[in-house]
């Protein structure tokens, strides 16, 4: 699903131009993307799951928050993939930024929405996820921009850095790690699952065991 939702985008940025690499700096493209790139999303899933899984942090059952959880976060989201098309409307410094918001928001309200409940009372453990793995991709991201691996079009970008960093490429990593986490704390947890299972349409859930005792027990 990670490799889905963003290898268009991927290649969006690169056709326009955000994006830029050395050709003799990557081993292959597909398309117009190298091939480290999608490596990358795969490697940043793997890298969150093992680092969630050595610290015991998917075996953890938590009562859920308020119902109305889903709906604030929903909304939060909402508002940020609404903040990301008036960038897009702006241009220019803040259009990279924008792309980023609009292509975040989607997913992260989806999960809000499904069950936002459920992540409201795992804040700690979404952080402690995704906060050390967001800092070591920032650390590469920012000795590959130094070296000329690749580049990020000037006329894109905001130049606002942080620590030499560019500012949307540690949103970029914050988010997709926070993305990752999330939806991996849910995929671990019966309750989402069974949430998830019955947007399915009935042959469906019946194909992915929806209707069995066992997971409509975990649903309660």
């Amino acid at each position: 699903m990670a490799l889905l939702w963003t290898a268009p985008w991927d290649e969006y940025l690169v056709r326009t131009g955000v994006w830029s690499y050395g050709g003799e700096r990557v081993l292959a493209r597909l398309g117009s993307v190298p091939a480290e790139e999608y490596g990358f999303v795969g490697l940043e899933v793997l890298l969150v799951a093992s680092w969630g899984h050595l610290l015991g942090r998917f075996d953890r059952v938590v009562p859920p928050a308020a119902a109305t959880a889903r709906g604030r976060g929903l909304l939060l989201w909402g508002g940020v993939l609404v903040t990301g098309l008036a960038l897009l409307g702006v241009g220019g410094s803040v259009r990279y930024l924008g792309l980023l918001l609009v292509w975040i928001a989607p997913p992260l309200m989806l999960q809000r929405a499904v069950a936002g409940d459920l992540l409201r009372n795992r804040v700690a453990d979404r952080m402690v996820l995704a906060l050390p793995v967001a800092l070591w991709l920032c650390l590469a991201d920012r000795l590959a921009l130094a070296d000329g691996i690749w580049s990020i079009a000037p006329a894109s970008s905001t130049g606002i850095l942080l620590l030499g960093l560019p500012l949307e490429e540690a949103l970029f990593f914050l988010l997709t790690a926070l993305l990752v986490a999330d939806g991996l704390v849910l995929a671990t947890d019966d309750r989402a699952l069974a949430r998830a299972r019955a947007l399915l349409p009935r042959r469906e859930r019946h194909l992915a065991g929806a209707d069995s005792p066992a997971v409509s027990t975990a649903g309660r």
